[in-house]
């Protein structure tokens, strides 16, 4: 089992941050794998004890690198493993927060998980040695935002494409590109060009990423729903065709995935407090 501590950022930082998590736990074998769905977000995770163990779909095992930035996933491509002692401090940013914090071109880190070093330099680095000198998880939020805040001054201003991906984060992803682009006063192509390059993936796929994402965190919320409950609250024809997207993006159908997830279980701890996917920006 693993325990969860969540905050969420502080308010002045959330266009760039969402929240701050804390997984502990301890594994005497790695004897179960849950599966790793595609998902929208990205994230700065840093190991604080063990790795995770991370099995690829090419056949590929071995351990995660000891503090990783996490673009979007756009396919069930891994699952994860855990033995040993299990802690780890995770950021999470916004849609485009590491595009507008670093000038990253997202579509470099979709599918991937590369060392903090490698993609944020002495920045990245700096920061996981200092949180690693820490061992409260409150002092780590505070090391993390004071980061975050020190390289604000140079993030690039909010554009029309922070606004777009935040708002299909926010009501997963509950428009279509032809009226976001529409609204954001772009061509589809245009839209998809500069999406692609500050979230990593097309519009139309972040669209079903977050719609997926919310399923899954509203079953796992209230576990009695049912897919056909869930199919009509977010907008799928019906629970077929839910069920051919969550297979699709989850590499299972629903009842399997949710089975695998269970053999290893999160306990939110009483002191958690559940932090918003994303600022409620203005309609465009």
């Amino acid at each position: 089992m693993l325990t969860v501590r969540r905050v969420p950022a502080s308010h002045h930082l959330r266009p760039i941050v969402s929240g701050f998590t804390e997984r502990r736990g301890h594994f005497r074998e790695m004897s179960l794998l849950r599966p790793l769905p595609a998902r929208p977000e990205q994230i700065l995770e840093i190991y604080l004890a063990e790795c995770y163990q991370v099995k690829r779909t090419d056949g590929g095992f071995g351990p995660s690198p000891d503090a990783a930035v996490v673009g979007p996933m756009t396919e069930p491509r891994v699952e994860l493993g855990f033995a040993g002692e299990i802690e780890t401090f995770t950021i999470h940013f916004q849609p485009t927060g590491l595009a507008r914090l670093f000038g990253i071109s997202m579509h470099t880190l979709a599918d991937d998980a590369a060392s903090v070093s490698d993609v944020l330099g002495g920045s990245g680095r700096k920061l996981v040695d200092d949180v690693r000198r820490s061992r409260v998880f409150a002092q780590r939020v505070e090391i993390a935002e004071t980061w975050t805040r020190q390289l604000l001054a140079d993030a690039r201003a909010i554009t029309v494409i922070d606004h777009v991906a935040s708002l299909l984060a926010v009501e997963h992803g509950s428009h279509t590109v032809r009226t976001l682009a529409r609204q954001a006063d772009l061509s589809p192509r245009q839209l998809q060009r500069r999406f692609l390059d500050q979230v990593g993936v097309a519009p139309k796929l972040y669209a079903r990423l977050c719609r997926i994402a919310g399923v899954i965190r509203a079953r796992n919320a209230a576990p009695s729903r049912t897919m056909t409950d869930l199919a009509h609250d977010f907008g799928y024809a019906d629970q077929a065709h839910l069920t051919r997207e969550f297979r699709a993006l989850s590499g299972r159908n629903p009842v399997d995935f949710f089975l695998a997830a269970s053999a290893v279980p999160e306990t939110e701890t009483p002191s958690s407090v559940r932090f918003v996917q994303a600022p409620r920006f203005t309609r465009l």
